[in-house]
C-alpha cells in the first residue's frame, strides 16, 4: 500500500501533468478550429482525469471490498446493503461515491 506522502505526490503529479495535457489540448483546438473554448475546461478536466487515473487502485479496493461483503455490483445494491457496506468499510464508500459522481 502507498504511503500518505507518496499518494499525495502521486495525485499531484497526475493532476499537474492532465492540466498541463488539457491546456495544450485546448490551446491546439482553438488555434486549429479558430474556435474560443471557455477559458479553463480542458485543463479542469484533464487535472480532474489525472487525479482519478492516479487514485485508481483505491477506487479499485472499494468495489473489491463492496463486491466481497455483498456478492453483488454496485450498482445492484439496495440502500440497506449499502448501509451494511457503510458500516463495514466507510471510506471505500466514499470512494465508490466519489468515482460514480464523475461518470
Amino acid at each position: 500500500m502507498m504511503g500518505t506522502s507518496s499518494r499525495l505526490r502521486k495525485t499531484a503529479t497526475h493532476g499537474a501533468i492532465g492540466g498541463l495535457a488539457g491546456f495544450i489540448v485546448e490551446y491546439g483546438l482553438e488555434t486549429a478550429t479558430g474556435t474560443d473554448f471557455i477559458n479553463g475546461v480542458f485543463e479542469i478536466a484533464g487535472a480532474t482525469l489525472g487525479v482519478v487515473n492516479a487514485n485508481k487502485d483505491l477506487i479499485k479496493q472499494a468495489y473489491n471490498s463492496v463486491v466481497q461483503v455483498t456478492g453483488k455490483e454496485p450498482k445492484d445494491l439496495t440502500e440497506d446493503e449499502w448501509d451494511v457496506v457503510r458500516e463495514k468499510y466507510p471510506k471505500a464508500v466514499e470512494y465508490l461515491e466519489r468515482a460514480l459522481a464523475l461518470q
